[in-house]
């Protein structure tokens, strides 16, 4: 819930509702969770819950028959592919946003002039998650997209607090209390910590990528050496791409 209003709390007209929806909304889902698996549980037995594959759907045959397993998986998968498309959605608008700023190229803030969407920034996501897929095992991707996921939610939360110690008196869109950045920083950092342990060459790996990207960010964004060359290339993509995707 914290993750979703990043990429939603600038579509709310009363930002003052959001910390509400964040508390009904982790309440709801957890209530489900809990309320899921304990059912598994109680219905399906050890081997069944080991295999971890597709167990609602097999809880399902087994209290209604064969109907209530094929509906439940139809269910699962378009609930699957909604939250592909929710997640995809959002990570365009992180990757507009840092086009807009200036944090990224200019290309990445285009915004298709009839239907309002980063389009440039939709294709760039779709075609970096579909590079990734093919390289790999997806249960490992989301992992990895977990692990670097976390580690900067983690320390948006802790940047909130020491802005709340440093800054008090800085306008905010929404109040919130303390319990929200602290829970989402102690948790970030366990599920940080943990694939350290279980997993640290993925962690490595995907650290090492990370912080590939900050150099590149200091020369390229911050202007320590942005050459005309490279100024002038990046505008012209940046307008090639506007005309073609209808966008500006």
């Amino acid at each position: 819930a914290v993750v979703s209003t990043q990429s939603t709390g600038g579509e709310v007209k009363d930002t003052r509702m959001l910390p509400r929806i964040v508390a009904i909304s982790m309440t709801i889902v957890t209530i489900l969770y809990v309320l899921a698996v304990t059912s598994y549980h109680i219905i399906l037995d050890m081997d069944t819950m080991k295999s971890g594959s597709a167990l609602a759907s097999k809880l399902a045959g087994i209290k209604i028959g064969q109907a209530g397993e094929v509906f439940y998986a139809i269910a699962v998968a378009v609930s699957t592919l909604g939250n592909a498309m929710c997640a995809s959605l959002a990570a365009s608008r992180f990757l507009q946003a840092g086009g807009r700023s200036g944090i990224l190229p200019g290309c990445f803030g285009l915004v298709n002039t009839k239907f309002k969407t980063p389009v440039f920034s939709l294709l760039f996501v779709m075609v970096a998650s579909t590079v990734f897929i093919s390289f790999g095992n997806v249960f490992k991707l989301i992992n990895t997209a977990s692990f670097t996921s976390f580690a900067f939610t983690t320390l948006c939360a802790v940047g909130l607090l020491v802005m709340r110690r440093t800054l008090p008196d800085i306008p905010r869109p929404a109040k919130v209390s303390l319990f929200f950045p602290v829970s989402t920083a102690v948790m970030g950092l366990y599920l940080f910590v943990i694939p350290w342990i279980t997993n640290w060459s993925m962690c490595l790996l995907w650290t090492g990528l990370t912080l590939a990207g900050v150099p590149v960010y200091f020369v390229c964004v911050r202007g320590v050496y942005r050459p005309s060359s490279f100024i002038k290339l990046s505008d012209s993509w940046t307008n090639f791409m506007g005309k073609l995707l209808n966008s500006e």
